[in-house]
């Protein structure tokens, strides 16, 4: 669950993390090969998305943005303001990779949210309303929103309904995301520290770009790549205790 602040406001926490690539369904049987269990975001055969879910904590969202849709940036930021606009091209950037990071409440609409960070002096976008529908039919209703700058991590509300499984395995022995350390430029921390507190995943340090550099898995046993590049790290060996 989502904890309060001082003032009565949910504070935000990791929700997941997000890497582009360039085909689900190949990415998907990677995944499978490398012990992962995965679940289709929709029916396989028109998914845009793929998730690695874990029994608590962030998730891992394999996704497809096509490069033509940075021809969206303007028109989406007339309707839902420039951060929004700002997202969708940096989300249909050609490379791969990890791209982004999704902050969440447990609330199902946004804008108790919205008015606080904007109340704080951050700069967000006007609320997207989204959905999809999973390959067993059910329709997932979603929203969200984007902070400037765009390389901030963007906010999303909690899933109507939930989509957490219950029991979760993989049989590479993945339990959990241990911890996803995130990059800041020095000019872009002060926005960070509007947009969220003391995170139990999230490892912010500077850096000479704003974004994702690694994610580390308690479970692994040994590192993991896909062919695109991608690496998933095993978390650091617990100290023994003295």
């Amino acid at each position: 669950m989502t904890s309060s602040s001082s003032d009565g406001f949910q504070e935000l926490r990791c929700s997941h993390v997000l890497c582009r690539i360039e085909n689900v369904q190949k990415t998907v049987g990677e995944l499978a090969e490398l012990g992962f269990s995965v679940a289709w975001g929709s029916a396989p055969d028109t998914a845009h998305n793929a998730l690695v879910w874990f029994e608590e904590g962030p998730f891992l969202e394999f996704f497809t943005f096509p490069s033509a849709l940075r021809l969206l940036r303007w028109p989406v930021a007339a309707r839902f303001g420039r951060g929004m606009g700002d997202r969708f091209a940096r989300w249909a950037r050609a490379d791969g990779g990890w791209r982004d990071v999704a902050l969440e409440t447990d609330d199902l609409d946004l804008t108790a949210t919205r008015d606080r960070l904007v109340g704080s002096g951050l700069g967000v976008s006007r609320i997207f309303r989204n959905g999809r529908t999973r390959p067993d039919g059910q329709r997932v209703d979603y929203q969200f929103m984007s902070p400037r700058p765009a390389v901030l991590p963007f906010v999303v509300s909690s899933y109507d309904p939930p989509q957490r499984p219950a029991k979760i395995t993989h049989p590479n022995g993945a339990t959990a995301v241990w911890a996803v350390h995130y990059g800041i430029r020095p000019e872009h921390r002060a926005d960070y520290d509007r947009l969220i507190g003391e995170d139990p995943w999230l490892r912010p340090r500077a850096a000479t770009t704003t974004g994702v550099l690694e994610v580390e898995l308690a479970g692994l046993t040994t590192p993991l790549s896909l062919t695109s590049g991608l690496h998933l790290v095993p978390a650091p060996p617990k100290e023994p205790q003295l």
